[in-house]
């Protein structure tokens, strides 16, 4: 009974990364509910392909909602454990240090930046890529980014869980089937705006630090926007069958 009450206070005290891994969780199962597909390797990919997973063609012939989707597609059951595990160690410390909303944002658009990123890469292969390390990435190097900002001590810093959350993510990289361009632009999209809000609530007070916030979150978006628009194929370039 202890250890559900464990579970349950520190589910309150982080909530926006309690959600998240409840989302994923949920998207895994229901989908593969829904399609038995899921549960067939020889189907596999036209499942994850029809639920959302990022095909550079497809996201650049017009189907752009698929760098979101695919935060939320994972091939397999480890490999959602794998990054649900590592979104549990060290989510909750930054949640807990910055503004939830500002959590959620450094959150998605790592995730986006780094679909964005390995669309780029992959524009001329047929590539399907999913999953949340990216985002988690961005989480890990954010919560660098703030730890360097406030210049914590070696002692202070969580060392331990940004470790965990790194092997269990950025390690799945070392595998030839890994996407790490995904990796390496959820990492930087991170790490910028986790620097820039930290020296925000470092250097403002509430109601300036959050204009500036959004102000860089919709700069971000615009950015995103203006590199998908750049490499934008015609919405009939790719048919997928």
């Amino acid at each position: 009974m202890s250890t559900l009450n464990d579970i349950k206070y520190y589910a309150n005290q982080s909530k926006i990364t309690s959600t998240l891994v409840m989302i994923n969780v949920l998207c895994f199962f229901l989908f593969r509910l829904l399609d038995s597909r899921g549960f067939s390797t020889l189907y596999e990919n036209h499942f994850l392909i029809d639920w959302g997973a990022d095909v550079a063609a497809l996201t650049f012939s017009g189907q752009y909602w698929r760098m979101f989707t695919n935060l939320f597609m994972h091939v397999g059951f480890t490999h959602l454990a794998m990054n649900m595990l590592a979104l549990w160690s060290i989510g909750p410390i930054l949640e807990q240090r910055i503004p939830r909303m500002a959590f959620l944002g450094i959150y998605l658009f790592s995730g986006l930046v780094g679909s964005l990123s390995s669309d780029i890469a992959t524009i001329n292969q047929n590539v399907i890529s999913c999953g949340a390390s990216g985002a988690i990435l961005g989480i890990i190097t954010a919560l660098l980014a703030y730890c360097l900002v406030f210049k914590a001590n070696i002692q202070e810093m969580p060392v331990k869980a940004m470790l965990i959350s790194l092997i269990l993510t950025a390690g799945l990289g070392l595998l030839p089937s890994i996407d790490n361009m995904a990796h390496i632009g959820g990492a930087c999209t991170g790490f910028v705006l986790g620097g820039l809000i930290s020296l925000c609530l470092k250097t403002f007070k509430y109601p300036i630090t959050l204009l500036i916030m959004s102000l860089l979150f919709i700069v971000t978006a615009l950015g995103v926007y203006i590199v998908y628009m750049h490499y934008a194929l015609p919405s009939d370039y790719y048919i997928y069958n």
